[in-house]
């Protein structure tokens, strides 16, 4: 008899244990979800900077691309929790989505490149302190890595790549190089102003 019991309290224990690391990860993936939005505006904001008043239509088109990566990103992030049944306090943060500061006084590209790189690198690393959590589902992790990790890492080198190339020219032909980058991001991803701004 006193089996039972030490076996039910055993169950009862575990739920327990269960419901309150499933709120701590539903927590951090909320938190994500929210900073995958939140960097989806910010690259909208820099689209239309450097679209409109820069006049750089391929670096706008690349900015409107990301932010459809991350959008993507955040749509299939919520689904995921909801398939998985995370208990949510809410899925969006209370203080909602912010424009970066950093952002509103950017008007030169190379500025603009580092701002989104940095703001890659501050998900990136909230994405890793998710994975890495000790108490974390090795489905969570899976996801994690394969959806949103690897999607970072690639936007970190597309990013740091072209401000290697911009830092790698001479100071006299910082502005041709910026061109043909452009006029290369152009050809990649077409001129997608017209697809925002109609």
């Amino acid at each position: 008899m006193q089996v039972f019991y030490i076996l039910g309290f055993i169950i009862s224990l575990s739920t327990c244990i269960q419901a309150t690391l499933d709120a701590k990860v539903g927590k951090c993936l909320s938190d994500l979800t929210t900073k995958e939005i939140t960097i989806s505006h910010n690259y909208l904001q820099l689209s239309s900077k450097f679209g409109t008043t820069n006049a750089y239509p391929g670096f706008s088109s690349l900015f409107t691309k990301l932010s459809d990566k991350d959008s993507h990103k955040s749509h299939e992030l919520v689904k995921f929790i909801a398939l998985r049944k995370f208990k949510l306090e809410r899925l969006i943060s209370k203080d909602g989505i912010k424009i970066h500061n950093g952002l509103t006084s950017t008007f030169d590209i190379r500025e603009g490149l580092k701002q989104a790189r940095d703001q890659n690198k501050e998900l990136w690393k909230e994405v890793t302190g998710c994975h890495d959590a000790p108490d974390q589902d090795a489905n969570v992790q899976d996801y994690l890595e394969s959806h949103l990790l690897d999607h970072h890492i690639e936007i970190d080198k597309l990013l740091a790549d072209l401000e290697h190339r911009i830092d790698d020219a001479q100071t006299s032909d910082k502005k041709l190089i910026t061109f043909m980058i452009d006029e290369e991001l152009l050809e990649t991803y077409g001129d997608r102003r017209k697809d925002i701004f109609s």
